[in-house]
């Protein structure tokens, strides 16, 4: 059986590889243990010269949930080492099985100390809003896991990529369209205030779960909400999002050695 230094060292080399590994027994690990093991790496990659840049929700949907018999979302935590600029290209070459995530990233004005807050207080903590990519990339081979196996994989957390940065209105951004494009074709559109999962709600949770973990929020980290759409495998070429009065647009490459 797997220690878990054991499942850290092999999470690291199908990173370092760009290869997954075969996958743990559902019940393998816990919750508890899956989320131990999410911050010992978060630690490492500290240690290694990374900085903490912010933090995803996941499995905000109820249908995500019931599969793993929660009653409520789950987080991974961000760096700067998984960012990427608008309009870059990425070469595909240096994921694994990664999926495309459409989001809505707040980016906080000021840092949080550990309390109890209102909606209204972690609302004024935020500054900006902008539309936002992850690159989900799960490390278990055909993306099976059980909990404590994704949360130990930083629940799937590879890169992000944040747009064009707007001034954060609470009532003005509870309603938000989307449009999603892949080389001119569409592939999903929306607003946020028809989801079950709103991001609102999303970042109210988080921000309270994290503090009661024990993490830090810091002025200027960023936190994506959930998906927006169901995630997309994705494909070669141009991907390009329509939100918030603006377009981030992101490519991939299929041909490219990574670096």
């Amino acid at each position: 059986m797997s220690t878990p230094d054991d499942v850290l060292g092999q999470l690291r080399q199908a990173r370092l590889s760009a290869h997954a590994i075969a996958p743990l027994a559902p019940q393998a690990l816990d919750r508890q243990q899956g989320y131990a093991l999410l911050r010992q790496t978060l630690e490492r990659c500290v240690a290694a010269g990374e900085k903490p840049s912010g933090w995803k929700v996941a499995f905000a949907g109820r249908a995500a949930q019931a599969r793993f018999a929660l009653d409520e979302p789950v987080y991974g935590g961000l760096t700067d080492a998984m960012q990427v600029e608008p309009g870059s290209a990425v070469p595909l070459a240096r994921l694994i099985q990664p999926k495309l995530e459409v989001e809505l990233a707040f980016v906080f004005g000021h840092a949080l100390a550990p309390g109890d807050y209102r909606d209204q207080d972690i609302l004024t903590a935020i500054a900006e809003v902008a539309p936002a990519f992850e690159i989900a990339d799960c490390r278990w081979q055909g993306w099976r896991f059980g909990l404590g196996a994704f949360l130990a994989d930083n629940a799937a957390a590879g890169l992000y990529c944040v747009g064009p940065r707007s001034p954060f209105e609470p009532q003005q951004h509870a309603c938000v369209p989307y449009r999603l494009e892949h080389e001119g074709v569409h592939l999903g559109s929306g607003d946020t205030q028809a989801r079950e999962d709103n991001p609102l709600f999303n970042l109210c949770w988080l921000v309270r779960r994290l503090l009661a973990d024990g993490h830090r929020i810091e002025a200027g980290q960023v936190v994506l909400s959930g998906a927006l759409l169901a995630p997309i495998d994705i494909q070669p070429g141009t991907y390009r999002l329509q939100m918030l009065g603006t377009e981030l647009a992101l490519v991939f490459q299929a041909d490219t050695v990574p670096v």
